[in-house]
C-alpha cells in the first residue's frame, strides 16, 4: 500500500519538501530511513500531522554533519536516545536512531543501542505506532506494518506489542489511555488485561516521568475523556494514594479557567488544589513539581486554615504574602464567607498603597530614624481598617501620628 497520496493531504507542501530534500541526502548516503509511528498512524487517518518523526539505520548526529551544505539544516536539540530535532524549511523534524531497548527494571529509562529499523518498529508499545513508510526512492511512501496496526486501526482497538510492555515502562499505561480518549479507541482485552496487571508498577515511575504524562493529558483537546478513563482504571490512587480523580480535576479545573488561571499550569493547580492538606506537599514532592508549587501548597493550605470572622487588618496580615494565584484558585471552593474575605483583600486591601514617603515625613517635621517608620506603617494601618485615602488625606491621618 502506497501512502503518497494521503501523505500530500495531511502535511504541508513545505513539510513535503523537507522530506524530499532528506529522501535525497539519505539516497545519496545509502542510509535505509522512514517516516513511522503516530506520524503515520495520523497519515493513515486523514489528520493534520505537527510532528514529522523519522526513524534512520545511523546515528542521525553524524548524519546531519555529511549533509550537503545546501541543505541548510539546523540541528535544534539532541537526546540521550539518538535523537535530534532539526529545522529544514522552517518545519521541526525529529530524527532518530533506529534501536533496541532494554529495561533493567521496571519504571527505569532503558539502555538503548542501535538496532535495524525492523528492531525499532519490534520495541515499540502499540501496533497503531508501529507503522512505518519509506522515504528512500526505492520505497518512497510505501506503508510497512509488521505488526497488523492497520488491522487495529480499523477496528479501533489499541492493541500492546509486549506481555511485558506496562511493566517495563509504566508510562505506556498512561499512553494508551491517552490514544483511547484521544481517538475514541477501546483497549484490545489482552492489553487491558495487562494493563490492570502492570497498574502496580506505576509507584516505581520518578516524579519527573509521572508529571510529563499528567501534563501531556491536561494539554489533551478530549482530556476529560482522559481523565475519566483514569478513573476506570484507578490510575491516579496506583500512582499515589492522595492524587485526586478525573471526575474532580475536571469540575474544578473548569472553575479555574472561570476566573482566568494560567492555562499552562491550570491542570496541576486543581490537581494540587483537591489534595488533603496533610498530605499535599508529599504529593508535590511526588511529582517533583518544585518551589513554585510548593509554595503554591502551603499558601491554598493557609487559606484553608483562615477564620471566617476576621478583622480586615488581620485578614491583611494572614493574605499579604500569599500569591494572587493561589488566593484565586482557593476562592473557587472555600465557603462562601471565605471568599467573600478573599474578594475583600484582593479587590480592596491589597489595593490601598502608601503615596507619601519618609521625606513627605520629614517636611512635617519628623526627625530621620525609626519615627519615620513607625508613622508610616500606622497610616497604612490606618487605611486597612477604613479605606484608601488620597495622598492629601494620609498627610493629615499621618500628622496624627507624630
Amino acid at each position: 500500500m502506497n501512502i503518497e497520496n494521503l501523505l500530500k493531504k495531511t502535511i504541508s507542501s513545505s513539510q513535503y519538501r523537507a522530506i524530499n530534500i532528506l529522501s535525497e541526502q539519505f539516497d545519496r548516503l545509502g542510509i535505509r530511513a522512514f517516516i513511522v509511528g503516530g506520524t503515520v498512524r495520523d497519515i493513515l487517518l486523514g489528520k493534520a500531522i505537527t510532528d514529522i518523526d523519522i526513524v534512520l539505520e545511523a546515528d542521525p548526529q553524524d548524519v546531519t554533519s555529511e549533509f550537503d551544505v545546501k541543505c541548510e539544516v539546523e540541528v535544534h536539540s539532541i537526546s540521550q536516545f539518538g535523537t535530534c530535532k532539526i529545522i529544514l524549511l522552517d518545519q521541526i523534524i525529529d530524527l532518530a536512531m533506529a534501536r533496541k531497548e532494554e529495561y533493567l527494571s521496571p519504571g527505569d529509562l532503558p539502555v538503548v543501542e542501535q538496532a535495524s529499523f525492523e528492531d525499532d518498529l519490534a520495541r515499540r508499545d502499540f501496533s497503531i505506532n508501529a507503522f512505518a513508510a519509506g522515504i528512500n526512492s526505492s520505497d518512497w511512501c510505501e506503508l510497512i506494518d509488521f505488526h497488523n496496526g492497520l488491522a487495529d486501526l480499523t477496528s479501533k482497538q489499541i492493541r500492546v506489542l509486549h506481555s511485558k510492555s506496562f511493566e517495563d515502562d509504566p508510562t505506556r499505561i498512561f499512553r494508551g489511555l491517552r490514544y483511547s480518549g484521544r481517538l475514541g479507541f477501546d483497549l484490545e482485552k489482552g492489553t487491558q488485561k495487562k494493563m490492570m496487571e502492570g497498574l502496580r508498577f506505576l509507584s516505581l515511575l520518578s516524579g519527573v516521568r509521572l508529571t510529563n504524562e499528567i501534563r501531556k493529558i491536561f494539554s489533551e483537546e478530549n482530556s476529560d475523556a482522559i481523565l475519566s478513563l483514569l478513573d476506570q482504571y484507578e490510575v491516579m490512587t496506583y500512582a499515589h494514594e492522595s492524587f485526586p480523580n478525573g471526575a474532580d480535576l475536571t469540575k474544578r479545573r473548569d472553575l479555574l479557567q472561570s476566573v482566568g488561571i494560567d492555562p499552562h499550569n491550570r491542570g496541576f493547580y486543581a490537581f494540587v488544589s483537591l489534595i488533603g492538606s496533610t498530605e499535599r506537599q508529599n504529593a508535590i514532592e511526588r511529582l517533583n513539581l518544585g518551589n513554585e508549587f510548593m509554595k503554591f501548597g502551603s499558601d491554598i493550605g493557609r487559606i484553608e486554615l483562615l477564620e471566617e470572622k476576621v478583622s480586615r487588618s488581620e485578614l491583611n496580615d494572614q493574605l499579604k504574602q500569599i500569591s494572587e494565584t493561589a488566593i484565586m484558585v482557593a476562592g473557587t471552593y472555600v465557603s462562601r464567607k471565605t471568599k467573600s474575605n478573599l474578594d475583600l483583600f484582593l479587590q480592596e486591601l491589597n489595593e490601598i498603597k502608601l503615596l507619601i514617603d519618609g521625606q513627605d515625613l520629614i517636611d512635617l517635621g519628623v526627625p530621620e530614624g525609626p519615627r519615620v517608620g513607625d508613622v508610616l506603617s500606622k497610616t497604612l494601618a490606618h487605611m486597612i481598617e477604613s479605606g484608601s485615602l488620597s495622598k492629601s488625606e494620609q498627610l493629615i491621618i499621618a500628622k496624627n501620628f507624630i
